[in-house]
């Protein structure tokens, strides 16, 4: 793509932030939109909260918007899906940068309003273009894959509500022994942990794999890792 022609900074006024906690990253592209003649900002990355009172702070704009932010102080991940409801409201267009391949998050942030996304395994000239264009006013996805992405979205959630259904049954002995059963402790390390027999380990882990519609212990585990909190 040709820059110059997708956007004219003397007509885009308003701030463009970026909102990454990869700092070369950030700088990088902070740095070539500042070279095209934008007025580009990257902001520290501390907590949710914290971000919500900066972007407060700017006139709305773009946002260039990381999915993963990383850990907050108090050791919590930060998920950027977070931020698009705040932004979309006061006005922003938001843009989704991944790094990794989180098609739910891509989905939940589009349906809230993100206007598209573009992967960080792009080349970064073709991640700018991306950037150069929502700036200058070019939609990013056709209506065709917009609507694609919010029956994603739907589908993801009616998928969590099913997870949410199956975990709900278990008793609180039963999580208890399906979170030993995720950290890769076997039957007789559990049956130490909580003294009890190897027969009332077995019984929970039966009666746990019938309440999750699950054939064996690994179905078990992998389901609860789909489980968004556990």
């Amino acid at each position: 793509m040709n820059h110059a022609r997708l956007a004219d900074p003397l007509q885009y006024e308003n701030p463009i932030l970026i909102i990454d906690d990869h700092e070369l990253f950030s700088t990088s592209l902070r740095m070539a939109l500042r070279g095209h003649g934008f007025d580009a900002h990257q902001l520290p990355i501390t907590s949710i909260a914290h971000l919500r009172i900066r972007i407060s702070q700017f006139r709305p704009g773009l946002a260039v918007l990381d999915l993963d932010l990383g850990q907050d102080p108090d050791g919590r991940w930060m998920n950027g899906v977070e931020l698009v409801d705040t932004l979309c409201t006061a006005g922003w267009q938001v843009l989704v940068v991944s790094g990794s391949v989180d098609t739910p998050g891509v989905a939940a942030a589009i349906a809230s309003g993100a206007v598209g996304s573009v992967p960080k395994s792009s080349s970064f000239h073709g991640l700018l273009d991306v950037v150069l264009a929502v700036a200058g006013g070019e939609p990013v996805m056709t209506e065709e894959e917009h609507q694609d992405w919010l029956a994603r979205h739907a589908s993801y959630q009616a998928q969590e509500r099913e997870l949410s259904r199956r975990l709900g049954r278990l008793s609180t002995r039963e999580r208890e022994v399906l979170e030993l059963l995720a950290e890769g402790h076997r039957a007789a390390e559990i049956s130490e942990h909580f003294v009890v027999s190897m027969t009332t380990v077995r019984t929970h882990i039966r009666s746990m794999l019938a309440k999750l519609e699950v054939n064996s212990q690994l179905e078990a585990v992998a389901l609860v890792r789909q489980a968004p909190q556990w």
